[in-house]
């Protein structure tokens, strides 16, 4: 009887398949009490372990089926969120309360509990079927009490109102900007006096105007559009330094609006505007509505 040789190269493919297999099955994870399955690639039992509503700072992948459906990497996303209590017996909150600082662990939670629960979806996308697992891939980056994130916002915070009220004070100095604010800090700048009416509260206006950075930037215009900006004058349709220089301009008139940042959008990103921006905007009122 012939001896039946296996190759070296056969049996490790071999192997390697078979390894693969049992990945995509779970058989490798351990099952928690509560019936997550969890499977840790980096440990570092020496850091310490994150706290309920503590803020945690993870990347976080989730697959089902080998599918992605989100990638905290390929987004370029920073996720920081709260830890909470577990949602369902079983969720990957639960499995991040198991990690260490620095951990990296892989957690299989049910698709359709974690869409209908967590996500709070009202039905189940096309994609999932009964009995699907979904994997979260997740790297425990860090962590701060609910104070020193609190702390931590408040310095970035004050951070950024410096670095705005620099800028701003830049544009002034390198336009030789010579008016004083007004009791809000909106920079006035009359460029030419109108002859038609001063427009009251509660009035439609029509608006031609440029806006850019104060580095320059162009960032939008209405002159390129044709038409200028109809809007309702004190109304908070528009910007709140929009509402109170225009209401100091007469029709006919053109200047330049210096807005600090509080009275432009604040401290939410727009578009092509940074978070904290002070904005310039060259505007003509072409009409007083009456």
């Amino acid at each position: 009887m012939k001896r039946l040789r296996i190759s070296p190269i056969l049996l490790f493919v071999t192997l390697f398949v078979f390894t693969a297999c049992s990945n995509m099955n779970g058989n490798d994870y351990k099952t928690s009490e509560s019936g997550l399955q969890y499977r840790f690639h980096e440990e570092n039992s020496n850091e310490n372990q994150a706290k309920i509503n503590d803020i945690v700072h993870v990347k976080m992948k989730y697959t089902i089926n080998d599918s992605v459906i989100f990638d905290s990497d390929k987004l370029k996303q920073q996720m920081r969120f709260p830890l909470i209590a577990p949602i369902f017996p079983g969720d990957f909150y639960e499995g991040i309360a198991q990690m260490h600082k620095g951990d990296s662990a892989s957690f299989l939670c049910p698709a359709d509990r974690i869409f209908l629960e967590v996500f709070r979806v009202r039905e189940l996308p096309a994609f999932v079927k009964e009995g699907d697992m979904m994997r979260f891939d997740i790297r425990l980056i860090d962590f701060l009490s609910p104070e020193a994130y609190e702390a931590e916002q408040y310095k970035k915070k004050a951070e950024q109102i410096a670095e705005s009220e620099s800028m701003l004070q830049a544009f002034l100095d390198q336009e030789n900007i010579k008016v004083l604010p007004t009791g809000s800090g909106l920079y006035y700048v009359e460029l030419e006096r109108g002859k038609g009416p001063q427009p009251q509260k509660g009035q439609k206006v029509k608006v031609h105007y440029a806006g850019r950075l104060t580095n320059g930037l162009p960032f939008d215009d209405s002159y390129s559009r044709g038409r200028p900006l109809e809007f309702e004058l004190g109304a908070g349709r528009v910007i709140k330094g929009w509402d109170e220089g225009i209401a100091m301009m007469r029709e006919g008139g053109r200047a330049m609006l210096i807005i600090p940042y509080h009275l432009a959008y604040g401290e939410r990103e727009t578009g092509k505007i940074p978070a904290y921006s002070p904005l310039v905007f060259e505007v003509e009122l072409v009409e007083v509505i009456k």
